[in-house]
């Protein structure tokens, strides 16, 4: 293994570790509850190819490459790649199927949507004003897998249609969303 390749490995050790010092900060070290509570979790998206997966995230959807595996090979099939405080595991050709929805939330849902048009993302539906007081958009990745972003609604711009993106053209399948009942937002 060259330098560069112990530096990733150790770099996605240390993202690993500080993430779960986040997770269990201000937890009682005596309570048996907590120690047996989720504290984070990590969605691991099936993909054809991670370094296509990776540059496809990085370029055009933002995030960052925290590490890829294994290091010392050249084709890579597994990594860890983050937007902010949110992390994603890729697994090529493994570990869950496609498509897979993925909620994020952002402050600005808006400046978000120009920032991907821009880049070119593949924008499933424009971002509108949902009933919950949520404002959403929806955008595919190069596998299908949906990152459905929300925030804050705008106040007094309600948009008329259908509440999850169903009966779209650009719609990926006809029940993914899976929170067509009501509570279920």
């Amino acid at each position: 293994m060259n330098g560069r390749g112990i530096a990733a490995v150790v770099a996605g050790i240390a993202f690993g570790i500080a993430q779960l010092a986040v997770a269990h900060e201000g937890r009682d070290e005596g309570s048996v509850s907590g120690s047996t509570a989720f504290t984070a979790i990590t969605p691991i998206l099936n993909v054809e190819s991670v370094e296509a997966s990776v540059v496809h995230y990085t370029s055009i959807l933002g995030f960052k490459k925290n590490w890829d595996w294994p290091a010392e090979a050249a084709d890579k099939t597994f990594a860890s790649i983050s937007n902010g405080e949110v992390a994603v595991f890729l697994s090529e050709k493994g570990q869950g199927a496609r498509p897979v929805w993925i909620y994020y939330s952002v402050d600005n849902v808006d400046e978000l949507h120009e920032k991907l048009a821009r880049a070119g993302a593949e924008i499933r539906q424009k971002p509108v004003d949902r009933p919950w007081g949520a404002r959403e958009m929806l955008v595919a990745d190069k596998d299908g897998h949906i990152l459905r972003i929300g925030g804050p609604s705008r106040k007094g711009h309600g948009e008329s249609g259908d509440d999850h993106g169903e009966g779209r053209k650009e719609h990926v399948g006809s029940d993914e969303d899976g929170d067509k009942e009501e509570g279920h937002h």
